[in-house]
Parts: C-alpha cells; structure tokens; sequence
C-alpha cells in the first residue's frame, strides 16, 4: 500500500515547466513581418493652424514647453534661434514659416526636436495631436501635380477616413 501512494504522488507532480524567456531566435522572428500582417507607420502628429502633420516617431526625440530661445543674427525669418537642450545648443524654425503656411510672431503650443543622423533641430507646432500607428498603405507619394507650399518637405499623405495628414520629411 505504501507503493501505491508513492506511485500515485509522483503521477500528480506537474511536468517540468520550460522557461518563458524569449531566445535570441523568438527576438529574431518577431522583428520578421508575417504575412498577412500590414505592415505600420508610427507617426507623431501635431497640427500647424488647422492642417494635421507629422513625423516618423523614429525621426523625433522629444517635446519641450515653449520657452525662450536666444536669437542668431543673420539667420533665415524662420529660424526663432537656438536653444539649449540637455547642453546641445539646437537651432529651433519656425515650421509655419519654413513651409509657407503662416506668419511669424504667434507663440508656439510645444516645441518638438527632431534627429536625423547627428543633426538635430527644433521644430514649433501649435498643438500636438499624439502618437498614432497608421497602416504603411494609407502614406500616398505626391503626384507630380501637388502645388502645396509645403510640398518639397514631404514624403508623402497618410489619408486615414476623411482625415489628411501630411507625413513631413524630417
């Protein structure tokens, strides 16, 4: 009888459970896209005036509360200045001014830096919109017949429902 029991106790142990930390082949495979999954774009939108744009999250660093910058003389009108970042000193435009699309002098909602490469800049918006995900089918080139003043800065329009977003080339 005491056989028994030691039998039946060994029966009721839980199988050895493997362990649930990813291997560098699960890394590998989940930055594989799939078929059938659309492929995303993962943008930071902000309006300027009543027009939605944006940047690839990939392009942008961080948003900043409007504050001072120190003037550069000799500078572009749409350059505002530069500014002190975490001890960079980086130049901040007028993104309305620099695409055509407004007058100087309105204060800005939010400041967003942007980096490509080693080059970074500072870019005001008047209010920023969030972080979407949008599928990479929805981004339109631009035909040939785009008369936008913004057109030589884009990659192209994300059209999501009735709603036109212009992805900004950073």
């Amino acid at each position: 009888m005491g056989n028994k029991a030691a039998k039946t106790s060994n029966a009721r142990l839980p199988a050895r459970q493997e362990t649930a930390a990813p291997t560098e082949d699960n890394y590998a495979e989940s930055l594989e896209h799939k078929p059938g999954e659309e492929e995303k774009i993962h943008i930071i939108s902000f309006f300027l005036g009543n027009a939605e744009y944006a940047l690839e999250v990939t392009d942008a660093v961080e948003v900043l509360r409007p504050r001072e910058v120190t003037e550069v003389p000799r500078t572009p009108e749409f350059i505002r200045g530069i500014l002190s970042v975490r001890g960079e000193m980086v130049p901040v435009m007028d993104l309305k001014l620099r695409l055509g699309i407004g007058e100087a002098g309105q204060r800005p909602g939010r400041i967003l830096i942007a980096a490509v490469e080693e080059i970074k800049a500072g870019f005001t918006v008047d209010r920023l919109a969030g972080v979407k995900e949008v599928p990479a089918s929805s981004l339109e080139p631009l035909s040939g017949g785009e008369q936008e003043a913004d057109a030589p800065f884009l990659k192209g329009l994300i059209r999501v429902g009735d709603a036109t977003i212009r992805l900004l080339n950073a």
